[in-house]
């Protein structure tokens, strides 16, 4: 059975926000009803406490000592029976939110790639990254413009050694980022500049691309997901961005990504690996004179 928190991850699925608006409605019914339970439990011990201070529990055939001990202990038994719900409901509520974010942050990432992008090229993919991701896309940009670089720094990118060896189409970090002492006009600003996108990078985590001339199926995924785990481990650097881009991914591939998100470590930070489909243009049925 796959992990619960898969079902929010790129599934397709056009009933994926009706079925988050169900669970959201029945944490909501939840927290409801546990609110009037603790409503009911604050006014007891309202009334015990108003009892307890004006006397009313002294005509009870005990002493007073045993009385403040029997009030005590009724008061700790009570706040131990509304702290405990309130706790879990309170991690669950987080866990929902989380996964709300989540998701929308990786359909909001995937629109837009999808949008800007106008074929399957390197150069449109860092293009449609730069209009797409807010934390990296503006600093990106100006790096661009003070270096005059066309960006292919960050283009076929190796890294290890011999059969761990590693290629990369496209491999955005911070120890890829061009210095100021390596270009010839306005050596400051472009410093800066380099300055600013490598703590970016280094806070945000590297952006690893890889274009697919075809369909992407598990195995480009299972693969593409070993060569995260790599860089990672090679690297001492995390992942923030994972993306395939390809012409269609298959519902098996959709379910390996959706697996690889739903479960921690593997040095993706930001834990975002996305399936890009960018059909090419001789893909698409175009209706000819001869079947109009």
């Amino acid at each position: 059975m796959n992990d619960k928190s898969s079902d929010y991850g790129l599934s397709s699925s056009t009933i994926l926000t009706s079925r988050f608006g169900y669970e959201s409605a029945r944490l909501i019914h939840l927290a409801q009803k546990n609110l009037y339970i603790i409503i009911g439990l604050i006014g007891a011990i309202v009334v015990l406490s108003i009892l307890n201070i004006f006397g009313a529990l002294d005509y009870f055939p005990i002493s007073g000592e045993e009385v403040d001990k029997i009030v005590d202990i009724i008061l700790l038994l009570v706040l131990i029976v509304v702290l405990v719900p309130l706790t879990l409901l309170l991690l669950r509520s987080r866990n929902i939110l989380d996964r709300w974010t989540e998701m929308f942050e990786r359909n909001s990432i995937a629109t837009g790639l999808t949008i800007a992008m106008n074929k399957r090229s390197r150069e449109e993919a860092i293009h449609a990254l730069v209009q797409s991701v807010d934390e990296i896309g503006e600093a990106l940009e100006e790096y661009k413009t003070s270096t005059k670089s066309d960006l292919k720094e960050f283009f076929d990118v190796s890294i290890g050694d011999g059969n761990t060896r590693t290629r990369y189409d496209i491999l955005i970090d911070s120890s890829r980022v061009v210095n100021g002492s390596d270009v010839d006009a306005n050596k400051s600003n472009t410093k800066n500049k380099s300055i600013q996108l490598k703590k970016i990078l280094e806070d945000y985590g590297a952006v690893i691309m890889k274009i697919v001339d075809g369909h992407v199926d598990k195995d480009i995924v299972e693969s593409f997901v070993g060569s995260l785990t790599r860089y990672a481990s090679v690297s001492k650097k995390r992942v923030g961005l994972g993306i395939i881009i390809g012409e269609e991914s298959s519902p098996e591939a959709k379910e390996a990504a959706n697996n690889f998100i739903s479960k921690r470590g593997y040095g993706l930070s930001n834990k975002l690996l996305l399936l890009i489909d960018k059909p090419s243009y001789t893909s698409i049925n175009v209706p000819t004179a001869a079947n109009t």
